[in-house]
C-alpha cells in the first residue's frame, strides 16, 4: 500500500494513516521515463518497487480508484506476483533497473519503513 508522507518522514507505517491517491501513467519511450512519471504524478507518496511496476502497468486508462483500491488491498508478496504475471508490454526487469538507476542518479529517493508487524519495507519516492 502507499505511504503517506507524514508515513515516510516518521519512518514507519501506520494502518490508520489511510491510502494516499494514485494515478496511473501511460506510455513513455523509456522506463526510467515511466518510473518518473508515475512517481512526478504522484508525488503526494512512496510506494514499493511491486507498487510503482503496477502503477506503470494499469496505463491510463485505468481510473485511479480502480489503481487505488488494487493497490490498497493486495499484499505485496502477492502484488509482486500479481506484477510479474499481469505486465503487459513492461518488462519488470527493466523497470526494476530503471528505479535503481534513478535512486543512483539522485532523481528518486529510496527508504525502508517498519511495516506495523515490526518487518521493514522498501518505499520510493521522487526526490525533493
Amino acid at each position: 500500500m502507499p505511504v503517506t508522507e507524514s508515513e515516510w518522514t516518521d519512518g514507519e507505517i501506520d494502518a490508520e494513516e489511510g491510502y494516499t491517491e494514485t494515478t496511473a501513467v501511460g506510455e513513455y519511450e523509456t522506463e526510467k521515463d515511466l518510473v518518473v512519471s508515475f512517481l512526478s504524478d504522484n508525488h503526494g507518496g512512496a510506494y514499493t518497487r511491486a507498487e510503482i511496476v503496477r502503477g506503470v502497468d494499469f496505463g491510463e486508462t485505468a481510473s485511479p480508484t480502480t489503481v487505488r483500491e488494487t493497490l490498497a488491498n493486495l499484499p505485496n508478496q502477492l502484488l509482486d506476483v500479481v506484477g510479474d504475471l499481469a505486465a503487459s508490454g513492461i518488462v519488470i526487469d527493466d523497470v526494476s533497473e530503471a528505479l535503481d538507476e534513478l535512486v543512483e542518479e539522485g532523481m528518486v529517493e529510496r527508504k525502508e519503513l517498519d511495516r506495523p508487524d515490526g518487518e521493514p519495507e522498501v518505499y520510493y519516492r521522487l526526490a525533493d
